[in-house]
């Protein structure tokens, strides 16, 4: 997949970044109301490849019955981490009950199926493409009135590691974002922007998803990054990451993740 190595140098309350992929583009609004869930997924070493074919051939009816429970932007990333490689899921949920709703799809036949090609992937047993496991500890709408075209619309996962003895810092720091970083996000062109956190093993980790839909990712970058506001966000947030090693030799805060199957 075509890399965008200035699409999340500019991310408001990220900094730079490298290694974020474009795929397919869509043109659905951003949904409001919208639940989001997330979850980070052991795959077994020897399955690293057949994930790769299984969701480069979703069946449609799998991908119809997700909608049917009202699943939407589901979009599935792999990364290696400690010599281990992880499936990052991102999707939204627009029903009014979440779990029912995916219980009811999950007992239909093809979806059923589906389940359980994931479980023989995965390291740990019962877990799935929609169990949300991560807690989100931010989010923005961002260019929310901003309805993405297939000339102007990528999306990004990414992650970094936290230090221990800075969590609650970051929590705080996101909890009470400064209303001038939250508005150069929007005025850059980024939108649909969350921050998880979740531990693997004794390790924590920082892990993101966001969309850009400007038609100048290099324009908007550099914006971005020229604004006195973010380069003293920076200055806060930088001190409480621990970036990948990927990452820190390109002096950079956040790693890219590689995008393998997107559900409008």
């Amino acid at each position: 997949m075509k890399t965008i190595p200035l699409m999340l140098s500019a991310t408001m309350l990220l900094g730079p970044t490298h290694g974020a992929a474009e795929s397919s583009p869509s043109t659905a609004p951003l949904a409001t109301g919208v639940q989001r869930h997330t979850s980070l997924l052991e795959i077994k070493a020897d399955m690293v490849e057949n994930c790769k074919k299984l969701f480069a051939a979703v069946p449609a009816e799998v991908a119809a019955l997700y909608k049917t429970a009202q699943v939407r932007n589901l979009s599935c990333y792999l990364k290696e981490l400690e010599g281990k490689t992880y499936l990052f899921t991102y999707l939204e949920s627009a029903g009014q009950d979440y779990a029912a709703e995916i219980r009811r799809a999950e007992a239909q036949e093809p979806l059923k199926a589906w389940k359980n090609s994931i479980a023989e992937l995965l390291v740990s047993p019962g877990q799935s493409l929609t169990s949300g496991k991560i807690e989100e500890v931010f989010f923005t709408a961002g260019a929310a009135t901003v309805t993405p075209t297939p000339e102007k619309y990528s999306r990004t996962g990414m992650i970094t590691g936290l230090k221990p003895e800075k969590e609650a810092e970051y929590r705080t720091l996101h909890a009470t974002t400064w209303p001038s970083v939250l508005k150069g996000i929007a005025d850059c062109n980024y939108r649909n922007f969350s921050i998880g956190l979740t531990a693997v093993g004794d390790r924590l980790y920082l892990i993101g998803y966001l969309e850009y839909v400007g038609k100048d990712p290099a324009a908007d970058g550099a914006a971005g990054k020229a604004l006195p506001i973010n380069k003293r966000w920076w200055k806060f947030t930088d001190a409480c990451q621990l970036p990948l090693p990927a990452a820190a030799a390109k002096g950079e805060i956040w790693d890219g993740m590689t995008e393998i199957y997107h559900l409008d």
